[in-house]
């Protein structure tokens, strides 16, 4: 191993002192022996399938109080996971193409509308200000018509314009009509936004610092991260953050290893044999070409033929959340890694206390855990 770390990049994320909170929502979304090789690349011998759930974000902004003497508190929910009866609710030809999965061996499963997980944990919809979807896919949309009317719904770039008012009457929608109507719908524009963090053109969604809608084109239309900022210090410089990736990327194999965060020569992977485990090994099943290096390049990468729509733009966002990923003050999730669910507190916990808790130390490298099944047949390979 080489281990040759690049320099960081300036992230040049504004200096704020407000915050937001953070609880990251268990969607009960769980799809067991899916089609990788739709997603990322190439497939690992071993390592064939997908195995993932499904996370949702409840931000909750709270303003100093006014005049009135009264504070002012906003909840936003980033992504919604899949709606339970997905068969049913969603558009028929989709529901068909998804059930080729289930033909191909893969099992889903959804328990709660991701509603219900909220009013189990004590949170009332009609205080919930704005849904908003990381992108028009099956397992982000949810059910936006489970809320009341006075729920806004917030969607990225283009997804109104190509997909409203929703499916019959717009063959190509991936969501029913009745999803869009009788509530206020509004449709993100990064074009007048004069602000970037990390190369990603931004939006200050409570215009305060403490909350950022970031532009990730190339997975979907419309597909957006977000920024929240969950801890504050005097000078700025140790702030912390969660960065929500949604599907920019599934599993921390098409991040790491980088240029900024090297493969380590030894990794503490639980229920993984052996432990610690050699870096090694791992270099071994890299499906690196010739010449590459291992321990500083990510195992898979998204593929020419994927569910991308842009194959460039999605690869190209992957490399600018390396930057995000590699800053210790800043968590990086995204809608689908399960590899390290028992590493964070989940709704109706708060996620903010993540830096004191050690959560991106213990998580960075459980991807790895998925990969026995190749490591071990490259013991029985060499026996």
């Amino acid at each position: 191993m080489h281990n040759s770390k690049s320099e960081m990049p300036l992230l040049e994320i504004p200096r704020s002192n407000r915050i937001v909170d953070v609880k990251i929502i268990d969607t009960t979304f769980r799809i067991k022996d899916g089609p990788l090789a739709d997603f990322m690349g190439p497939v690992i011998e071993g390592q064939e399938k997908l195995n993932v759930g499904g996370f949702g974000y409840l931000i909750t902004h709270i303003s100093p109080s006014s005049g009135s003497g009264k504070e002012t508190v906003q909840k936003v929910l980033f992504d919604l996971g899949p709606p339970k009866n997905w068969k049913s609710d969603i558009p028929e030809p989709l529901a068909k193409r998804i059930s080729t999965w289930e033909d191909d061996g893969a099992v889903i499963t959804v328990e709660k509308h991701i509603s219900e997980v909220l009013e189990d944990g004590g949170i009332k919809l009609n205080t919930i200000d704005s849904l908003i979807w990381s992108h028009a896919h099956w397992d982000h949309m949810g059910r936006p018509s489970l809320f009341p009317s006075s729920v806004n719904l917030i969607v990225g770039p283009s997804i109104s314009s190509k997909f409203a008012p929703g499916y019959p009457e717009n063959p190509d929608a991936p969501f029913f009509s009745h999803e869009f109507s009788g509530r206020e719908v509004s449709e993100l524009s990064f074009e007048s936004s004069n602000l970037t963090i990390g190369g990603m053109k931004a939006i200050d969604f409570f215009n305060d610092g403490s909350f950022y809608i970031l532009d990730a084109p190339g997975h979907a239309v419309g597909h957006i991260n977000a920024l929240a900022r969950t801890t504050t210090s005097q000078d700025g410089s140790n702030d912390s953050f969660i960065f929500l990736g949604a599907d920019s990327y599934h599993l921390g194999s098409q991040l790491r290893p980088n240029t900024y965060t090297p493969l380590p020569s030894s990794i503490e992977i639980p229920s993984f044999l052996p432990c610690p485990c050699p870096g090694e090994l791992f270099e071994r099943i890299h499906p690196l070409p010739v010449g590459g290096d291992p321990s500083l390049t990510p195992f898979h990468i998204i593929p020419e033929k994927s569910v991308a729509i842009n194959v460039e733009d999605a690869r190209e966002v992957i490399s600018k959340i390396q930057a995000f990923d590699a800053d210790e003050r800043i968590l990086v999730l995204n809608a689908h890694e399960w590899n390290y669910y028992d590493v964070l507190d989940v709704f109706p916990e708060s996620a903010n206390e993540w830096k004191k808790k050690g959560w991106k130390e213990k998580a960075r490298w459980r991807f790895l855990g998925g990969f026995q099944g190749a490591v071990d047949l490259t013991f029985t390979d060499r026996a």
